[in-house]
Formats: structure tokens, C-alpha cells, sequence
């Protein structure tokens, strides 16, 4: 017997529910896919910036591997004609040369024949000779003269995996005599990976620019100096970049992986940092089972809502229940998450805010209904904001900005908030948006914490030098824009080769720290910057005139003496003391028009004060006077 033609209709009720249910359901999956997203792009940033520090540190320690070759070829050479004396006066130099470098496994010289003359290794077997290595073959028939970072092979000495930075010896006579040689240990850079917070199955690959592998962690031998220039790497990301990120499958262990990577200017070395995807994703779904299952709690709530609206809606007229029953699901979504959800017409207005405010916000939602999301909102945020919502109303679907927000009891926290329009059932309605909110405070003091790390010498806390150089453009820059005086200050500890060798590179860096702390207590304004230029050279850049920063400079003379640090090779003062060289740009133009011209002013200067006597400063300002 066929059933009644109404009896197979869906009920209205029953259409509500459904579409609560999928709407709900999408809005679980939009959020969680959201949050995924933001994981992956998380992982890849810090991956991205992982990648960079590493690569940063390669080049300077590479650097520090090639500077004592060529003293040691110059030891040579003042050597060469008295046979008897040479092996004690490299050796001797040699052990110098490692007590500065701490990076360094091993420093040698192999002469011509390829035996060993002199080396930093504590044991060396009997009859050992290197002219079957690779890099020593290189040289004998190369006249290359520049050192060369070579492929990573097993040190005969330790038996570890090293990478060797060699040069060619040039006897006076043009001569082929041997070849110097400075090895870094690959779990040199095996460890300093490990300090990073990277997901328990990371890895990290440096490459040279050819593609030759020279150190991997964790190490797989049989992948050391093997050649990966045909890897998307070099055929795909790099050509479009010196840095990003990628997901890929290794091809050591099948394992997914996301991948950041940076190239650098400097050396053209290639570091990938990189995370298993399935680590990440467990990590991720463990932060996220709370959120599920408070999900699965609010399924059932809007279960048992719809069943009991399901037998209100007999009493109502359908488009009032349709309504009212979208308004309720939209906010118990809304009260259920962690994160702030708010609604606002076109011109900015609220008109709903999530609980969530109070906690994220620092303010209760119902301060925020009614009110534009403008209000008590700095200029520069504004901007960002308009921006977005300008986008929204013109083409894109949806928005993502993160800013800086002060809760009304002085905290600062950054947020990050997703803009998402609302399809209009009115045509003629103004366009409405749903702003989803967290806080991301964490993530952006980890960022910022990471950028300074790159940027600062590690031996005295002091801006580095490549940190110093961008600073010293963007300030020169800027004061020829706006006509305002930025002044250098280059600063030089007297004597100090004769400290290090009178109380040893120990004192050495001691002495170096205590300067720096005057530096630091010196130098106080925002815009001015003081770095370590090299060695016991350092420099401050000063937005200030020529009179200000002579005063600094000389207090900053004045408090290195007051220390009283003991330096008997330092005559007539005694202790510790420093000259500087004081240059500044004017605000008119007329002089300094380049960082270069400026840079050699306030180096000029600075060699003025130490060969006029030491323990002084002087200006370009000294300089037109006496003239």
C-alpha cells in the first residue's frame, strides 16, 4: 500500500536541524583546517628562521676556519730557508691560531709530498701522507690561491667526519708547497641544530652551493658529500628564492617533511631545517582533543536543542523558528571556542561579541556591542584594518592580519584575526563580516627572540656586524632624508693584542664583556644602536650632532679607564683604555653624503687618536680645526 506524499516530506524542523548540523559541522571544519593552516605556517616560519641562524653561523664559522691559513702561509714562507726551525715555528703559531678559534677540530700544514710538517692534532700515526686526498690533488694542480671549503671526509686523526677548508702554499719561489689545512667537525653543526626547538623527527641538511652535502643531522655517512644540485631544492625552490619553505618526501627514510630553507649572500651555503609532517600533526591533534571533544559535547546540546525547537516550530510559524534557530547555533558556536568570534556590519559596528573577549581582549563583550571596531585604536592598526576590510568589500572572501592590542591593565599581546565575509540573503543589505581572534603572543616573542638571536655577537651581547650594517644604512638613509645628524663613533681597545698575549684570550673576552657593559650603559636612546665591528673594535651609531657625541664618546673613555682593568703593556695609563674616532653626517649634507665616506671619517679618526698618543677621542670636528 503506498505511504502519503506528505509522510516522505522533510518537516521544517527537520530541514533546521540538518542545516544546523552541517553549518555547525562546517564551522568546526573551517576553524580546525584554520587552525591547521596556522600550525603548518607557524612550523614553516620557524623552520625558515631556523634555517637562516644556521646558515648565519655556518658562514661564521667557515670565515673563522680560513683566517689562520694564511698566517700560517706567511709562517712558512719567513721560514722556508732555514728547514731546522720551520716545523717549530708553524707548530708554535699553530697552537696560537687554535686558542683563538674554539670552532677549529684541527690546524696542519702538508708540504709538498704530502706528509705533515705541523698540527694541532694531539696524535699523529708514523709514516701518515695525505697526496691521495682529494683536496690535496685539487691544489697540487690548481693555482687556486683563495681558500677552498672542501667536500667532508673521515679525519685520519680522529677518525671523526670533518670538513676541511684548505689553501695552497706558495713558496717564494712560485713553487708548489703544500697545502694548509683547518677541519670543522661535522657534529659541530649537528649540535648546534639540536639547541633548536625543532619536532622530535627534525632534520637539517647544509649544502654548498654546488649541492655537495658537507654536514647532515642526524648524520647518514653515506650521504656526506654527495652531490644534490638535481633535488627540487636546487632545481625549483631556489630559483625562486634565497628563502622559503616546501613540504617533500625524504628520500632516506620515506618520511614527509616540511622543509624550510635559506641561501646565503654571503657564501652561497644552503641549509634546510626540516620537520616530520606526522610529528607535527600529532602535536597539533594533541593540542587539539580538548577542542574536539568539547566539539562532540556541543554536538550533543544541539542535538538535543534541535528536538526539543523541532517540537516548538509546530507552535510557530516556520521562518520565525528558522531564524531564531540560526541565531542560537551561531552563538553557542561562538560562546564554545577559546577564540574571540564577533560580528560587525559594514561601517565597522558590532553587533555580537563571544565571550571569549573578556579574557583575550581584556574587555567584557557586552562593552564592545554597539561599538566600531576603530574605537581607541592606534593609527598604524587602523590602517591595517581598513586595508583588510576594503579587500573584503571589493574581491576577496576572506582576510588574516595580526597586531599589537593593549588591554585596559597596560598588557600587551599580539592577535591574530581572521576576517571572513558573510554571504548577504538581502542583496540590497550592507555587507557583514565574522572576525575570528586568538592570541598569539607566544608565537611572536618566539619570532622576535629568534630575529634577536641572529642579530647579536654572542661574546658581548652587542649588536654583530652584519646587524650593524644594515642599521648603519637605514640610519644614514633616514638622516639624509630628513636632515637630522646621525653620528659613528668607532671604538678600539689600546694595546689589546699585548693584553691577550700578557693574561690570555680568557681575560681577553673578559676585558671585551666589561667594555661592552659600558657601552650599554652609555648608549640609551631607542634609535642608537652599539655593535661589535670585529675583533676588539667596536662601533655606535648615535642619532645625535657632533658636540653630543663627542660628550658620549668621551664618557664612554672616561668610564673604560674607570674600570681599573690591569694591562701593564698599556704605558703610561696602566689599565685598560680605548681611543675613539668620531665622525658625523650634518644635517645640511655638506659632508659624510655616503655610509662609506661616513665610516672613513670616524676611521680616520680613530686612527688618529692611537697614533697621537692612545686613550683619547677624536673628531672630524678636531680635524677642521686644526686645519
Amino acid at each position: 500500500m503506498p505511504m502519503p506524499a506528505s509522510s516522505t516530506r522533510f518537516s521544517p524542523a527537520m530541514l533546521v536541524f540538518a542545516a544546523g548540523i552541517c553549518g555547525f559541522l562546517a564551522l568546526i571544519g573551517w576553524t580546525e583546517y584554520s587552525n591547521w593552516a596556522t600550525q603548518v605556517g607557524r612550523v614553516e616560519t620557524n623552520l625558515e628562521n631556523t634555517a637562516e641562524a644556521i646558515a648565519q653561523h655556518t658562514d661564521d664559522v667557515m670565515e673563522m676556519s680560513r683566517l689562520p691559513l694564511a698566517s700560517l702561509i706567511a709562517e712558512i714562507n719567513d721560514e722556508q730557508n732555514d728547514p731546522a726551525q720551520l716545523p717549530k715555528s708553524v707548530t708554535a703559531l699553530i697552537k696560537r691560531l687554535t686558542k683563538a678559534s674554539p670552532t677549529l677540530d684541527t690546524l696542519s700544514y702538508i708540504d709538498a709530498s704530502g706528509a705533515i710538517v705541523a698540527t694541532s692534532a694531539r696524535r699523529v700515526p708514523p709514516g701518515l701522507n695525505f697526496s691521495d686526498r682529494d683536496y690535496f690533488q685539487m691544489h697540487r694542480s690548481s693555482n687556486m690561491p683563495l681558500p677552498v671549503v672542501g667536500k667532508p671526509v673521515k679525519s685520519r686523526l680522529s677518525m671523526d667526519w670533518i670538513i676541511p677548508v684548505t689553501q695552497r702554499v706558495v713558496l717564494a719561489d712560485g713553487r708548489f708547497g703544500g697545502v694548509v689545512v683547518s677541519t670543522i667537525r661535522v657534529n659541530h653543526f649537528v649540535n648546534f641544530f639540536n639547541n633548536f626547538n625543532v619536532v622530535n623527527d627534525g632534520s637539517m641538511l647544509i649544502v654548498r652551493g654546488d649541492g655537495v652535502i658537507l654536514a647532515r643531522s642526524p648524520i647518514e655517512e653515506s650521504l656526506l658529500g654527495t652531490n644534490i644540485s638535481q633535488h627540487e631544492m636546487f632545481t625549483r625552490y631556489l630559483k625562486q628564492g634565497a628563502t622559503g619553505a616546501y613540504h617533500y618526501i625524504s628520500p632516506v627514510d620515506e618520511t614527509r617533511r616540511i622543509g624550510g630553507f635559506y641561501q646565503s649572500a654571503r657564501s652561497g651555503i644552503v641549509v634546510l631545517a626540516a620537520a616530520s609532517e606526522i610529528d607535527i600533526l600529532m602535536r597539533w591533534a594533541q593540542a587539539a582533543r580538548a577542542r574536539w571533544s568539547y566539539a562532540a559535547i556541543l554536538m550533543a546540546a544541539c542535538l538535543l536543542g534541535a528536538l526539543y525547537q523541532r517540537r516548538q516550530i509546530r507552535l510557530r510559524r516556520a521562518a520565525e523558528s528558522r531564524g531564531a534557530a540560526r541565531e542560537a547555533e551561531f552563538r553557542l558556536l561562538a560562546e564554545s571556542s577559546g577564540d574571540v568570534i564577533s560580528r560587525f556590519d559594514e561601517d565597522g559596528i558590532r553587533e555580537y561579541v563571544s565571550p571569549s573577549s573578556a579574557l583575550i581582549l581584556g574587555i567584557a563583550p557586552d562593552k564592545l556591542i554597539g561599538r566600531s571596531v576603530f574605537a581607541d585604536m592606534e593609527e598604524d592598526t587602523q590602517v591595517i584594518i581598513r586595508d583588510a576590510i576594503d579587500r573584503l568589500r571589493t574581491s576577496a572572501a576572506a582576510e588574516k592580519y595580526v597586531v599589537r592590542h593593549i588591554k585596559p591593565n597596560g598588557e600587551t599581546v599580539w592577535l591574530e584575526t581572521a576576517l571572513s565575509k558573510l554571504p548577504a540573503a538581502d542583496p540590497k543589505a550592507g555587507t557583514q563580516v565574522v572576525a575570528i581572534t586568538r592570541d598569539v603572543t607566544v608565537h611572536k616573542h618566539m619570532e622576535d627572540e629568534l630575529g634577536t638571536l641572529a642579530n647579536t655577537d654572542e661574546l658581548t651581547k652587542l649588536a654583530n656586524r652584519r646587524y650593524f650594517n644594515l642599521r648603519f644604512e637605514d640610519a644614514v638613509a633616514r638622516a639624509k632624508r630628513s636632515l637630522a645628524p646621525v653620528s659613528l663613533l668607532m671604538i678600539d681597545a689600546d694595546r689589546f693584542k699585548l693584553f691577550n698575549d700578557t693574561y690570555g684570550h680568557a681575560a681577553g673576552d673578559e676585558c671585551l664583556k666589561k667594555i661592552a657593559g659600558v657601552l650599554r650603559d652609555c648608549v640609551r636612546q631607542p634609535e642608537d644602536l652599539a655593535a661589535r665591528y670585529g675583533g676588539e673594535e667596536l662601533a655606535v651609531i648615535l642619532g645625535s650632532g657632533a658636540s653630543e657625541a663627542a660628550g658620549i664618546a668621551e664618557r664612554i673613555r672616561r668610564e673604560v679607564e674607570r674600570l681599573g682593568l690591569p694591562h701593564a703593556a698599556n704605558e703610561p695609563a696602566g689599565v685598560v683604555t680605548v681611543s675613539i674616532g668620531v665622525a658625523t653626517l650634518l644635517a645640511d649634507g655638506t659632508a659624510g653624503a655616503s655610509t662609506q665616506a661616513l665610516f672613513a671619517q670616524a676611521d680616520g679618526a680613530l686612527y688618529r687618536a692611537k697614533s697621537s698618543g692612545r686613550n683619547r677621542i677624536v673628531t672630524t670636528a678636531d680635524d677642521i680645526a686644526a686645519e
